[in-house]
């Protein structure tokens, strides 16, 4: 009889039995007893036969550890290897804890020990770590050289450690300044020195021609240094190029005959904005449906009942302005309704004028109804009300209510005509119904205008140029995400975008024809290049054979290119790092999707993390700063920053833009201009930045400072514009409130935030981190130039004592921001109102009312240097409560004087600057009671 060893699960049995000894052998399939065996026989058999086996397992244990260390530690263990990894010593651990004590006494104490080591690693799910944790000790410890010169220092621990995890997928967060782009040229030079992957196995991945650019200029510099001979030219590319060269060679042309035949023009931004404004006009001009449709998405269509607060009716329209088809500017939504049909039925009118003005009579208070039809005594009043006459959150019902009573009862004194509208006509969609029924039973002629003349005002007033811009990004984000058709509509609802179906029609006709102006072609442009590729690798005309691809600034990536990566790893053994940082996602509006970033391990299971968390570029002072407002916000990874540069002060100093000038802008840079002297002063060879959240400010800064003498050393970035760069002192403008403030509070892209949806809802999430970009360029100081009458939000919320600023204006003072705090909102305060002496209103906009449903606005309090808010033809101070009649012209505070030179008394305004524009040259006669409230005084408030 003959067992193979392979058969046999354990060490021979020697029984007694009626006929002698029985000698007992299991094996895979049954137990084999051999009987009869005499006592001198059978002990030298069964020790010959244990001998045999023990060689045998001992051999076999030796097998299995060098195959198991080539697996577990001679390389990354990686995720999808754990299985395989697992087999190589699951079985023999099996019959080792079956047979332990035999085993133990005929194996060695070596073998029996490595046997005790594989059981205590099993299962591989919880000793994985610990064996990658040795694996990269040995590489590191190996290559130490390598990695001590690959850049022009040393790499840190944490970049080394980022450079030799190779796991299936791998993230590695680097924060501002951590070096991210020395991983990247490392890890590559790393996995082909080390014979990982032949060159033409790896594939790096950069946003842009710049980026891309700068690792290939970086590559050959390094490598160059480290006196290696690899060009990494080819293996550094853009999705788009890449996408293109994997078209090209699906369809069996070379990419340079390819790109000459197949390049849209239509890929460049301005050729595609072009392209949509010639069809938008074709559009609107085919049919009365396209036109109404158009106008319909030119709007942000807000239902103010839909606020459950007074600061969610501000926040709804902060940034927010409605001009109507021919121009007017009103409050309100349900108001551009309302002007816009009286402009395309024939009906000329005015917007808020003086009642009491117009009808040539004094009412006591001022009082300016919503529309005048010109040359009639019709007026038209939208009042806020449900058919229950419920207010909307914010406004007092009552006192509402009662309002709308009196106004009407005034109407009824004096003989004009009043039109009445409320919300709930705009809800039941009967709005224009109402207005119309109502005018012709005042004798208003209805006289529509023609298409051609609704189209010119929509010229005239620039709609069309302004949506050209929005459809761009509309466009860019439907081939982004890829949606079309009925999704398109789908996600707009999702989001209560109101007249979901006119921007469906309008989204879809656009790309459509958009797409067939490709297709049509056989051209491509960005898009088409990723999403045209992704299709021939999930379809087989392309085979993907990359082993190692590393992807850049991965926080930026969208959904086009997630499937185009995700189709790319489908390639064998193939392994991604991910490179990026989830502090600086900042391209949402270009279809970034951070939550690839911050849910890595939803999308793509368990991965290798490295953080790049030791800066050398700015100090502690900023870093603390910069990093501890980044992570209020939850969705974002914690990293704990350490910086290299100490300072026991802080270096994020907070200055106001008060000036003498009256221009903002102008005052800014005058006040910027100071410091900048003052360290050139002290640093001479300092580099300086000028960083705005707009390119008009930037534009201003440039203009100003590249003028002027002594200035040579400085750079103009816009925030989004800075990413990557740096300077040893910065300035951050821009930071006010309002639709061009810092956070912008411009709320234009809400349909590309619908079709783009983010799990990110943390308020201004991504102004957030573009703050954290902005001041992370600083290198030593970084300078907050904000305005104190209109603070931006994020500029009161680094006033709180977690954040240590060095403060170096009065104006930021709890006492001075109160002065100016908008009495009827949260977040508003009074700024000066464009051309109007000593006049104010909420820097929210003119979404921000009163009880009353009042606009808000304020002039300078006559008795104190507070701000008196208008309320009913008075005023009050916020400050010290004082109250004085407002001039019923320009609502500054009534004043009794003395006349200059015949001396008798009468009433004037505040805001009277004697020949100057824009004075008021309201007067009135003295009353029994002004006289009385003189009291010897040339001039007092009344």
């Amino acid at each position: 009889m003959t067992v193979n060893y392979s058969r046999i699960l354990g060490f021979c049995k020697l029984e007694r039995s009626l006929l002698g000894h029985q000698l007992e052998i299991a094996t895979d399939k049954d137990v084999i007893v051999v009987n009869g065996l005499s006592h001198f026989n059978a002990i030298p058999q069964v020790n010959a036969i244990n001998s045999a086996i023990s060689s045998f397992i001992e051999r076999k244990i030796e097998l299995i550890d060098r195959d198991f260390k080539k697996a577990a530690l001679g390389q990354y263990l990686r995720e999808s290897r754990l299985q395989s990894t697992q087999r190589i010593i699951e079985p023999m651990v099996v019959l080792f804890n079956k047979n332990c004590e035999s085993w133990k006494e005929h194996i060695s104490n070596k073998h029996f020990e490595r046997m005790n080591q594989f059981t205590r690693l099993l299962p591989l799910s919880k000793s994985a770590d610990s064996l990658r944790k040795i694996h990269m000790d040995r590489v590191l410890a190996d290559r130490i050289s390598f990695y001590d010169s690959i850049e022009s220092n040393p790499l840190t621990d944490e970049q080394r450690l980022s450079v030799v995890q190779h796991d299936d997928y791998n993230m590695v967060l680097a924060a501002a300044g951590t070096g991210k782009t020395s991983v990247m040229v490392a890890k590559t030079t790393d996995i082909l020195e080390r014979g990982l992957a032949k060159p033409d196995e790896v594939m790096v991945l950069a946003f842009g021609r710049e980026a891309a650019k700068e690792l290939r200029d970086r590559s050959k510099e390094r490598l160059k240094k480290a006196d290696i001979s690899y060009d990494l030219d080819k293996q550094i590319s853009t999705f788009h190029s890449r996408g293109y060269q994997i078209i090209a060679k699906a369809q069996n042309m070379s990419v340079e005959d390819f790109k000459k035949l197949n390049m849209s023009r239509l890929r460049k931004d301005e050729a595609r904005k072009e392209f949509i404004n010639n069809w938008l006009i074709t559009f609107i001009e085919a049919s009365d449906d396209n036109l109404n449709a158009f106008i319909e998405t030119v709007y942000y269509a807000y239902n103010p009942f839909l606020s459950k607060s007074e600061a969610e009716h501000q926040e709804a329209l902060k940034g927010k302005e409605f001009f109507t088809l021919n121009g007017v500017k009103v409050k309100g939504y349900q108001e551009v309704l309302i002007g816009n049909w009286l402009f395309k039925n024939g009906i000329d009118y005015t917007y808020e004028e003086n009642y009491g003005k117009e009808i040539g009579q004094d009412i006591g208070f001022p009082y300016h109804p919503d529309f005048l039809i010109k040359g009639t005594n019709v007026f038209i009043e939208h009042f806020g009300i449900d058919k229950d006459g419920n207010t909307r959150a914010g406004i007092n019902k009552d006192e509402y209510n009662k309002q709308i009573i009196e106004k009407i009862d005034l109407h009824d004194r004096m003989g004009t005509r009043l039109v009445k509208t409320f919300h709930y006509n705009w809800c039941d969609g009967e709005l224009e119904s109402e207005l119309e029924s109502q005018l012709k039973a005042f004798g208003i002629e209805i006289n529509p205008i023609s298409k051609e003349k609704i189209i010119e005002a929509v010229n005239q007033q620039d709609f069309i140029k302004n949506a050209v811009h929005e459809l761009s990004s509309t466009l860019g984000a439907v081939r982004s995400e890829d949606i079309k058709g009925d999704k398109i509509r789908e996600r707009l609802e999702t989001a209560k975008i109101q007249n979901a179906k006119s921007h469906q029609l309008l989204i879809e006709s656009l790309r459509q024809a958009y797409v067939y102006e490709l297709t049509s072609r056989n051209q491509l442009d960005y898009d088409s290049m990723i999403l045209l590729a992704t299709e021939y690798l999930q379809n087989g005309m392309f085979k993907p054979e990359w082993k190692y691809i590393l992807v850049d600034e991965f926080q930026d990536i969208s959904v086009s290119r997630w499937k185009f990566l995700m189709e790319l790893l489908k390639a064998p053994d193939c392994s991604l790092t991910a490179v990026g940082d989830d502090w600086q996602a900042i391209f949402a509006f270009t279809g970034g999707k951070l939550e690839y970033t911050t849910r890595f391990k939803k999308e793509l299971g368990n991965h290798a993390l490295a953080k790049l968390q030791k800066t050398f570029r700015y100090n502690n002072s900023i870093a603390d700063t910069a990093g501890g407002f980044v992570m209020k916000n939850p969705e974002q990874y914690e990293k704990r920053i350490v910086t290299h540069t100490k300072v026991n002060t802080p270096e994020v100093y907070l200055m106001d833009n008060q000036d003498a000038e009256r221009d903002p802008v102008q005052a800014t840079l005058n006040v910027v201009e100071r410091a900048i002297l003052e360290i050139y002063e002290k640093d001479p060879s300092a580099s300086v930045a000028v960083l705005s959240r707009y390119n008009k400010t930037k534009d201003a800064a440039k203009a100003r400072f590249t003028k002027s003498r002594g200035f040579q050393k400085m750079h103009f970035w816009t925030l989004h514009g800075s990413k990557g760069l740096e300077a040893d002192y910065c300035f951050i403008l821009d930071l006010n409130q309002g639709a061009f403030g810092f956070p912008s509070e411009r709320k234009d892209n809400e349909i590309v935030s619908a079709l783009m949806p983010t799990i990110d809802v943390y308020p201004h999430a991504e102004e957030r981190r573009l703050f954290y970009v902005a001041i992370t360029r600083s290198k030593k100081r970084c300078y907050l130039v904000a305005d104190p009458k209109q603070p931006s939000e994020f500029v009161l919320e680094l006033l709180s004592p977690e954040y240590e600023l060095n403060i170096v204006s009065e104006y930021f003072t709890p006492e001075k921001l109160a002065a100016r705090k908008c009495p009827n909102c949260e977040t508003g305060y009074m700024k000066p109102k464009k051309g109007h002496w000593g006049v104010y209103e909420c820097s929210t906009g003119l979404g921000c009312t009163n009880h009353l449903g009042e606009r808000t606005e304020a002039v300078d309090c006559e008795e104190c240097d507070g701000l008196a808010v208008k309320k009913r033809g008075f005023g009050e101070c916020i400050s010290c409560k004082s109250r004085f009649e407002l001039c019923p012209s320009c609502k500054a505070p009534k004043v009794v004087r003395t006349h200059s030179t015949k001396k008798y008394l009468f009433v004037g305004c505040s805001s009277y600057r004697g020949g100057e524009d824009k004075s008021c040259k309201f007067v009135s006669s003295l009353s029994p009671v002004h006289k009385k409230q003189l009291k010897d005084k040339d001039r007092i408030p009344l």
